[in-house]
């Protein structure tokens, strides 16, 4: 996923949005859906955090509720999910379950590196489907004799 890898804007929609001036927050609460680039988030509710006053450098993300991450074939959820800019991950929590096509990993935590497109799965449970290069019909052995 990369999410939050990018320089494109984040368009975010939601039923609310309130702005935290103290603690430099903002949170959005009802059918929350943020997309950038080709990257999709949705979740019930949606805090970003920022390091500075002027809401300018982004601290971390923070979904919370049916948090979906989607890009193409690829697509992760999980109940609770942060992407820490400062560290440059993210991390889903509560039932977190990983798609890529057909393929399915569950785990107890799934944390991703954006900055090296690598994962780990703490827990971990997989079922992966294996991919055929062969045409239907082929046998797998060159030569083989058939039935």
């Amino acid at each position: 996923m990369q999410f939050g890898n990018s320089k494109a804007p984040i368009d975010i929609k939601s039923k609310s949005m309130s702005l935290d001036y103290t603690n430099h927050s903002v949170l959005w609460i009802g059918n929350v859906h943020a997309t950038q680039a080709d990257s999709t988030l949705t979740s019930d509710q949606l805090r970003v955090n920022y390091f500075d006053k002027d809401f300018k450098q982004m601290k971390d993300m923070v979904a919370d509720g049916n948090v979906r991450l989607s890009q193409g074939t690829r697509w992760a959820t999980g109940d609770h999910g942060v992407m820490d800019q400062t560290r440059r991950t993210v991390v889903l929590t509560g039932s977190p379950v990983a798609h890529d096509g057909n393929d399915q990993i569950t785990g107890c935590k799934i944390t991703v590196y954006l900055n090296t497109s690598q994962s780990v799965v703490d827990c971990a449970h997989a079922v992966l489907f294996p991919h055929s290069d062969a045409s239907p019909g082929a046998s797998a052995t060159p030569g083989a004799a058939t039935d």
